[in-house]
């Protein structure tokens, strides 16, 4: 999660998070945390990134190896790498987490590194003032690790999903707590969770709110936005699909995935109401015993039949059971005082610059984002049919090609408009390359990754990692 400063708003009761929750009380509640009052003065536009990335080994002759896992036996695993790199770094703090985790190491800058289920690196950066310096932050880092996993033969490949291993052979690696009971959730509900959770990569972008009259109009525009971003930088190509990774989200759980009803049907604008209705109706995921047990929920029981019924084990839920709840929802846009956009998926090098560039100029100048919420509006009760193709055709799909073409030309000019060199000159030229290249001529970066991979898993690899003869 980002270092994003979120305070739970003086305006939503904290007395005593142990009582029991009315339904009207845990409505205001979510759409509160989701979207507190905004004050006066002046609001920034800053922006954090949370790109992910997987660590393989690779044989001598190029070829991957297996997924590094993250403790190591007689060779060194991630954790151990890592270790070492703190030891060396003044930007890379050391191990928190104790013996069993989950762990983290907190960076010089405000940032962290954290892991996910499969053994994947995530780097949650700081705050930044500007895409462009989050951007440089970000490759200074990875560069770091890059030099610490290559010592040990291990590439750091950015891609949708780790197209050289079988799911089946990367085990769970966080057997503790939330982890345990929401695989086993997930479990209930078929295959896509822990493709999800130990198989996909992200790059996930966010953004400050803004004021009054603007935050209603960015949560909109950021939903209206997802199926566009799915398809047009898709990058996990599998079983004839463009983006795997978004095939797995919709898939896993529609309770807690993809776009609030009240969002899609229009039955209210008022973002908090939409938010709030789709945090009761998504299902308890997992509930936290007293005693430390972490249970796993059970399909079909949502929060808010919790709220209305109770549970024969753990009682009636509180406030500080709804906090939780909130965390474990995956919608493609998440509200927390700040703005989730969880529909991009990592990239190579070369592309990464061109999404981040591209989403957040859409969403921070003022005449891209009235131009895409015009342009979008009409489909807003399609969204789950156009992020369905998106995730089935990408940009080969002539209808998300022509919505895609023309908001990412208009978030090209919005870039240049943004103030103080906002993007810079290189993530500027990267999003002029990325649409000349691939969205005006109907491909993404999975066409490519496919391509590669069908060659040689050797060339695939050495593209995700970035290396400059892949070809």
């Amino acid at each position: 999660m980002l270092n994003w400063k979120l305070e739970v708003p003086r305006t939503v009761p904290t007395d005593d998070k142990r009582q029991a929750l009315s339904r009207d009380e845990a409505r205001a509640r979510a759409g509160l945390v989701a979207f507190p009052a905004r004050g006066g003065g002046p609001h920034l536009d800053r922006i954090g990134l949370e790109p992910e990335i997987f660590p393989i080994r690779r044989s001598r002759d190029g070829r991957p190896a297996g997924r590094l896992p993250l403790r190591g036996g007689s060779t060194p695993g991630v954790l151990e790498i890592v270790d070492d790199l703190a030891s060396s770094s003044p930007e890379v703090g050391s191990r928190q987490g104790g013996p069993v985790g989950p762990w983290e190491y907190p960076l010089g800058d405000g940032g962290r590194l954290t892991f996910e289920p499969g053994g994947q690196v995530e780097h949650s950066t700081t705050v930044y003032l500007t895409a462009r310096n989050a951007l440089e932050g970000s490759r200074l880092l990875l560069a770091q690790l890059r030099r610490a996993f290559a010592a040990h033969e291990v590439v750091l490949a950015a891609a949708g999903i780790d197209l050289w291993h079988d799911v089946d052979d990367v085990p769970q690696q966080l057997p503790f707590g939330r982890y345990t009971a929401q695989a086993a959730y997930y479990d209930r509900r078929g295959t896509a969770g822990r493709i999800m959770m130990r198989h996909t990569a992200s790059l996930q972008v966010n953004l400050d709110l803004g004021p009054d009259g603007v935050w209603q109009e960015r949560w909109l525009a950021a939903n209206l936005i997802s199926p566009l971003i799915t398809a047009s930088f898709a990058c996990s190509p599998g079983d004839g699909w463009a983006s795997s990774r978004a095939r797995a989200w919709q898939e896993l759980d529609p309770s807690r995935s993809g776009f609030p009803p009240a969002l899609i049907d229009g039955s209210t604008d008022d973002p908090r109401g939409q938010w709030a209705g789709a945090a009761l109706s998504a299902d308890v995921m997992l509930f936290r015993g007293r005693d430390g047990r972490w249970d796993p929920g059970t399909p079909g029981f949502s929060f808010g039949r919790w709220i209305e019924e109770g549970h024969p084990l753990h009682g009636w839920p509180t406030r500080d059971d709804l906090d939780y709840h909130l965390t474990t929802l995956f919608f493609e846009v998440r509200p927390r005082g700040f703005l989730e956009l969880r529909a991009g998926e990592q990239l190579p090098d070369c592309w990464r610059a061109a999404q981040v560039v591209l989403v957040s100029s859409a969403l921070y100048d003022d005449a891209t984002r009235r131009g895409l919420v015009e342009r979008m509006a009409p489909h807003r009760g399609r969204l789950p049919e156009l992020w369905r193709r998106a995730a089935q055709h990408g940009v080969a799909d002539a209808e998300l090609r022509e919505l895609a073409a023309a908001t990412w030309h208009d978030a090209v000019r919005g870039a240049e408009r943004l103030p103080g060199d906002w993007v810079g000159a290189a993530g500027l030229a990267c999003a002029h390359r990325f649409l000349d290249e691939l969205t005006g001529r109907g491909l993404m970066p999975a066409d490519h990754l496919r391509e590669l991979h069908a060659d040689n898993p050797a060339r695939s690899l050495a593209w995700a990692a970035s290396e400059a003869d892949a070809g």
